[in-house]
């Protein structure tokens, strides 16, 4: 009995950890009025996501970044566009109360602080 047990709980972990994290990706109605401020004692960075555009939040000394850019979701991920390229790609691997952990187009995986203005 305990083998089976212990084989039932092995296809339920194995299950667990092999579904794709797109099956909880972006969608509009998580993106649409969100703002994400990263959660990080050395950089500044947030975004504004409204319908159409994001108003990025980035600072600095090298970085000077246009007052508004685009957005879409690909593949259920979320990706933030300035005029002319890509400018970054964000898997969403968590949402807690307060923080969403995303994986960024370079690999890294970051924490933002959120909220909804509606």
């Amino acid at each position: 009995m305990s083998r089976t047990v212990a084989a039932l709980c092995l296809v339920a972990v194995n299950c667990a950890t092999s579904a794709p994290v797109s099956e909880n990706g972006w969608t509009v109605a998580k993106v649409i009025d969100l703002h994400l401020e990263l959660v990080d004692s050395n950089r500044v960075e947030g975004y504004w996501f409204t319908k159409n555009y994001v108003i990025p939040e980035v600072s600095s000394h090298d970085i000077v970044v246009d007052p508004l850019w685009h957005w879409k979701i690909r593949n259920r991920h979320l990706q933030i566009y300035s005029e002319s390229q890509l400018e970054d790609e964000l898997t969403l691997i968590k949402i807690d109360p307060k923080i969403v952990t995303v994986r960024k187009r370079s690999g890294a995986i970051a924490r933002y602080r959120y909220s909804y203005h509606r």
